[in-house]
Parts: C-alpha cells; structure tokens; sequence
C-alpha cells in the first residue's frame, strides 16, 4: 500500500530545526513529509532547506489556528497531527501505513501514546470503532486522518477551542466530534506510536480553565442539560481530591460562566 504520510507541527518561536532530532530518534526523518507551522514575530522566522520539511511562519496566536493552517497547506494522503515536545517510537511509518492497509475504509485513525516511564497516556478504550465515548481519550498527538476526506468535508479544528483561544481545552474532542457527526470512519488501533511528556490530569481537570471550557463543551453537545453536568463534575473533583470543599462555588461558578461565553458566541453567530 503507497500511501505518503504528512506530519502537521504546531511550535512556537523556532528559529532553527534542532528540535526534530529528538522527535525523531528513532526514526528516520527523511521517510516523512513535514510541515511546521510556526507561530512567531517577523524577526524570528524558520527556515528549511530540505525538500521534505515545509515551513509556515505565522503571526496569528492559538493552536486551532495553527493547526488548521497546517491541515490547509498539507498535500499527501494520511496526515498525523503532531507538538513539538514528543518523541516517536520505532517504526512509525510501518505501523501507521499497516493500519490503514488492514482499514482501507478508515477516514481517521487513532492510535495510543506513552508516557516517559512508558505507561499508557490514557486509559483507551479497546481496538475498533470509535463512539462518541472513546473519542474523549484521544489527544492530538495520536490523531491520524485521510487528508482529502477531511478536507471535503470541512473539518477543521474549532477556533474557540484550545490554547491561545476562548477555551483552552476540549481542542481534540470538538474537532473528532466534527467529523464523528458528519458520519467519517473513525477508529482506534491499539498500537503505541508516540512518548508524550506526562502531565498531572489532576491538576488539569480541577483548574479553572478545564471547567470553563469542559462546560462550555457540554453546552454545545446538550444543551441546559449542561448546567446539571456542572454540578455533577464539581463534586466528582472534589470525591477524587482535585479540589477543596471551600472551592466548590467558585468551580460551579466558573462552570457556568464557561456556558455563558458559549451562549454569547452562538448568539452572535460566531460559533456552532
């Protein structure tokens, strides 16, 4: 199966190709077509003399921005989404063109990462379809999908989802639920493809910005019902210890100003 696979960069502030090494070491990097897009000031550009590395260099700020930008210039045929702060395992290339030769009807494929100590990321579900569910532990460093179909179908990451934006989270999910909805062939293959630096998901589930955009996420999918989930998720924080008993208000409070942003958006058409 001949299929060219395209890795989509989101960095920040790159001036020179150095941290490709490392996300590369166990693989060779020429086997890979590579587009960075690099958000930064006129006088800090990236540059690339190598045929297969193409570089944007932005001034717009966010990571849907950025990442969108890259979808729109990509050009091959299965596109993986990627930061700057991951390692990929052995024989990425292999694993991923395997999967999509044993899924040739597959519109998007996910794969599964580690953390340093190579324990899974996440808790994914099992191999196979994607529901509305599964697509919740999928970051977007595991994120593979047939470039025309997506584009066809004009799916793009939420521009009010993600760092840089009016959220700042739920990015993945908002953009798999796109294409989820607009009936793609979604799904998971149990296979290890990247090392992602861990991060305590404690800390981000509890902060304030996690319920300002994970509330706003369920505004959009159930309507009011979202207001009950709030309250819901608020005392799931605090049975689990992310946060005090003396936080509560302020997290409901915060979970509900997360709606109300939503709802000003969609009243002034800015957001779906």
């Amino acid at each position: 199966m001949s299929l060219r696979i395209e890795i989509l960069i989101s960095t920040m502030f790159k001036q020179d190709l150095a941290f490709l090494h490392a996300m590369f070491i166990n693989n060779n990097m020429d086997d890979f077509d590579i587009c960075i897009v690099n958000q930064t000031t006129e006088d800090k550009l990236l540059v690339s003399d190598k045929a297969n590395i193409k570089i944007i260099n932005s001034f717009e700020r966010g990571s849907p921005a950025s990442r969108n930008l890259a979808i729109k210039n990509a050009s091959k045929d299965i596109c993986l989404m990627s930061d700057d702060d991951i390692v990929y395992q052995p024989d990425l290339k292999h694993n991923i063109v395997e999967a999509y030769r044993k899924n040739p009807h597959a519109d998007m494929i996910s794969f599964e990462a580690v953390d340093e100590l190579g324990k899974h990321y996440t808790d994914y579900h099992p191999e196979g379809i994607h529901n509305k569910k599964s697509l919740k532990k999928i970051y977007t460093w595991v994120i593979t999908f047939n470039r025309k179909v997506f584009r066809e179908n004009n799916i793009y990451f939420n521009l009010y989802f993600g760092v840089g934006s009016v959220f700042k989270g739920e990015t993945e999910y908002v953009f798999l639920r796109n294409a989820y909805d607009k009936g793609m062939t979604m799904i998971h293959v149990s296979q290890t493809i990247v090392m992602h630096p861990d991060e305590s998901s404690g800390r981000r589930m509890g902060s304030d910005e996690a319920i300002f955009a994970r509330a706003a996420l369920h505004f959009r999918f159930y309507g009011y019902l979202s207001y009950l989930w709030v309250f819901k998720y608020v005392f799931f924080l605090i049975r689990n210890d992310y946060i005090s008993s003396k936080e509560i208000i302020p997290k409901i409070i915060t979970g509900f100003n997360g709606i109300s942003a939503y709802k000003r958006l969609k009243r002034n058409d800015l957001i779906d």
